[in-house]
């Protein structure tokens, strides 16, 4: 079970394009976040401080997130004005890992993002997802070594202030 946890204020950084570059221009992405039993409470806290990080930057956004292991959990959408705290987002999860869950999920739910940005350990049971529905960009913790078969592969240490 993850705890509520503190978000960290920082930038996050790197060659990847989100939706939106200039704080003047409004972020329109989605975020899955892997709460499969192979994450860590101190991942989560790194991964929920990222995504806080990253709607700072913008003026404007709009945000589909969720969690997943073998199940998605907890679909929120936040926007910048609607005034909710991206702070009270809770997690859920623990099982296995099923990355394919999420793109099932953005189909049944009928969501197209610009972007599904998807943090993860990059362990997943099977395939990595579908390479031609959206742009994908894979956050990776604790698994250097690790590339996704498609969209954009960060590497979430290599990012972080010595």
């Amino acid at each position: 079970e993850f705890r509520r946890v503190l978000f960290r204020s920082k930038g996050w950084h790197t060659g990847a394009v989100l939706p939106g570059m200039l704080p003047s221009e409004k972020l329109d992405v989605a975020i899955a976040i892997d709460t499969s039993g192979s994450i860590t409470n101190e991942m989560v806290c790194d991964f929920l401080g990222e995504v806080k990080g990253m709607l700072e930057m913008f003026d404007s956004y709009e945000v589909d997130i969720w969690c997943f292991d073998t199940s998605v959990w907890n679909h929120q959408k936040f926007a910048s004005d609607t005034g909710e705290d991206i702070t009270t987002y809770e997690m859920d999860g623990g099982g296995g890992t099923d990355f394919m869950v999420n793109w099932q999920f953005m189909r049944e739910q009928g969501l197209e993002p610009k972007q599904l940005i998807m943090f993860t350990d990059g362990e997943p049971w099977g395939e990595w997802g579908e390479p031609n529905y959206c742009d994908t960009l894979f956050v990776i913790h604790s698994n250097p070594k690790k590339v996704s078969p498609f969209g954009i592969t960060t590497h979430y240490e290599d990012h972080q202030a010595k």
